[in-house]
């Protein structure tokens, strides 16, 4: 029985060491080309055009953008909305998140997978399209 635990062990841990292997080969690769900011530069700009839109957190493998939602009618902020954007090696996976406080609060949570290799015009356009479906406020004018 106690060897039925070292072979499960044993594969666990050749499973676990393969994965670390993997992701800082591929922190190497982003690194290489000259890190997200670089890579994904005209995404990151379309996300930046958004009122109060900033760079939250910008790491190795991964880039959180992120602002605050305004009130129109008294020109307060109403809630946070953020976009984190990390490349694997065949997708590029977008984070959305957004909560407005106004009316007992909302939110909303969606992510997609995009082919690393799509152009990031059309990757925008799919976020942008997805995000203003949220934007009930015109937080984004």
């Amino acid at each position: 029985m106690v060897w039925i635990l070292v072979v499960i062990a044993v594969v666990f841990a050749w499973i676990f060491l393969r994965f670390l292997m993997d992701f800082n080969k591929q922190r190497s690769v982003i690194a290489a080309k000259g890190g997200i900011k670089t890579i994904y530069k005209s995404l990151i700009d379309g996300l930046l055009e958004y009122r109060s839109a900033r760079i939250i957190q910008d790491k190795k493998d991964f880039i959180t953008i992120g602002g605050t939602f305004t009130d129109p009618i008294f020109n307060r902020e109403c809630g946070l909305w953020s976009v984190i954007i990390q490349p694997t090696f065949k997708l590029l996976n977008v984070r959305y998140q957004a909560h407005i406080d106004l009316g007992g609060g909302e939110t909303a949570k969606q992510m997609w997978n995009f082919p690393i290799n799509m152009p990031q015009d059309e990757i925008l356009s799919v976020i942008k399209k997805k995000t203003d479906e949220f934007d009930v406020y015109g937080v984004y004018k």
